[in-house]
């Protein structure tokens, strides 16, 4: 008999396995997977953004200097500001200047707003990202265990088809079956080693989609605890759908964008108001004969647009027509999203009411199956009817524990659905 080589629950990386819970490997996800490292980069990139835009609120103070010998103006090649750009023939400046905006008709305002909106985007992205790294650690944890457990149904049946080929073989040197039986015993036992190793290599996949979705090591093994709560109700559709409408990242995301994108309006149609500026400079200058009164400079000044051939109206059209677009991409959105969470919601189901049922069918093939064998033993049935039986519960047994394990995995669908965490 062709004998084979099997790999054990504890050394498929050659290695002893790490104990971890689902809760655990979530964990371990949220904290190396670098998606989310990336996500919580963009989102610090926003707050400096936000930053950036409220300084407008305040005067901006700097310093410059210039030595110089020539005609004035000679040296705008190195914009000089303030006092270091003064009409004098030779001088040695330096200066202090401060300029605010003043009066600038709500630019500085809509602009910060539209920076804290852009923020709310990438904080959205942050949880969607957490969201979809959560599902797809429990996909691959749930995946492993289902893997793990077909494996063990492998192995139950390897153990029941050797028994068989050990009952052919004595029944055919007792000349009580024909050979065929036993030939027919050996083939069903190279498809069982077949399946095992099938099985085996499953596990090692598995194993390693795990290690990808933690964002940690994919040679590590691990030791996984079994999933013991209850399984969920359903829930009403009309219920789950209000939840996604409310929770879901993405929709949250584009929400926030398109916030984002009315304060863009508001910036854009505040360029065509008039802008009030401060300027005050003062400091001192060197090879010069005027005195220190006449080294300070405080002045304002308005700008109002008269004529730019249609610039600003281009970019209020721009500004509205991204704003609309929006409105249409956060439709389809919401869409997609009733979809899901219709669908979510129909697969759960399903699994859910499924699992009863093959349950039921898996005691029924095992039934038979033994009766099967019983059969078969006492020369009253074929080999044929005992094959036969031995595949449909092979087939039932499999069924069962993917079942449970859809189960599952669709729960945890319906949760990413309508944005529960």
């Amino acid at each position: 008999m062709p004998t084979l080589l099997l790999f054990t629950q504890s050394s498929v990386w050659g290695q002893t396995p790490t104990r971890l819970s689902l809760e655990q490997a979530v964990e371990t996800a949220l904290k190396q997977n670098p998606t989310i490292r990336e996500a919580e980069q963009e989102l610090k990139e926003a707050e400096a953004r936000v930053k950036q835009a409220r300084a407008a609120y305040f005067p901006q103070l700097d310093s410059s200097g210039l030595a110089k010998i020539g005609l004035s103006g000679a040296l705008n090649g190195l914009h000089p500001v303030g006092l270091a750009n003064s009409p004098l023939y030779r001088n040695f400046a330096e200066g202090v200047n401060v300029y605010h905006p003043g009066f600038d008709s709500g630019r500085t305002k809509y602009g910060v707003n539209e920076e804290q909106h852009r923020r709310e985007v990438f904080a959205a992205n942050l949880d969607a990202a957490k969201a979809f790294v959560t599902l797809d650690t429990k996909r691959a944890y749930y995946s492993l265990l289902q893997a793990r457990r077909l494996r063990e149904v492998s192995h139950q049946i390897l153990r029941s088809r050797e028994f068989i080929v050990r009952q052919a073989q004595a029944f055919y040197e007792g000349k009580l079956r024909s050979r065929v039986d036993l030939e027919l015993a050996r083939f069903s036992l190279s498809e069982a080693q077949l399946g095992l190793l099938e099985a085996e290599n499953n596990v090692r996949i598995r194993l390693a989609e795990l290690g990808r979705a933690m964002g940690a090591s994919q040679e590590a093994d691990y030791d996984l605890e079994e999933v013991n709560q209850l399984l969920p109700e359903v829930g009403r559709l009309s219920e789950l759908l209000e939840e996604a409408y409310q929770n879901r990242p993405e929709l949250l995301a584009l929400a926030a964008e398109r916030d984002a994108a009315a304060e863009s309006i508001r910036l854009a149609q505040s360029q065509r108001k008039p802008m009030l500026s401060f300027f005050f400079s003062g400091g001192y200058a060197r090879f010069t004969n005027v005195v220190a009164r006449q080294l300070l400079a405080l002045g304002t000044g308005l700008t109002f647009p008269i004529l730019t051939w249609g610039k600003l109206e281009g970019q209020i059209e721009e500004a509205e027509a991204r704003k609309r677009a929006l409105d249409n991409r956060y439709k389809t959105l919401k869409l997609r999203v009733e979809v899901e969470t219709r669908t979510g919601s129909l697969r759960l189901q399903h699994a859910l009411r499924s699992i009863e049922t093959l349950k039921a069918r898996a005691a029924f093939a095992r039934e038979a199956a033994r009766l099967a064998r019983a059969r078969y033993q006492e020369r009253l049935g074929s080999f044929v009817e005992l094959t036969q039986a031995e595949a449909n519960l092979a087939e039932a047994e499999a069924g069962e524990v993917i079942g449970v394990y859809a189960s599952r995995t669709a729960e945890a669908e319906l949760r990413f659905a309508v944005g529960r965490r």
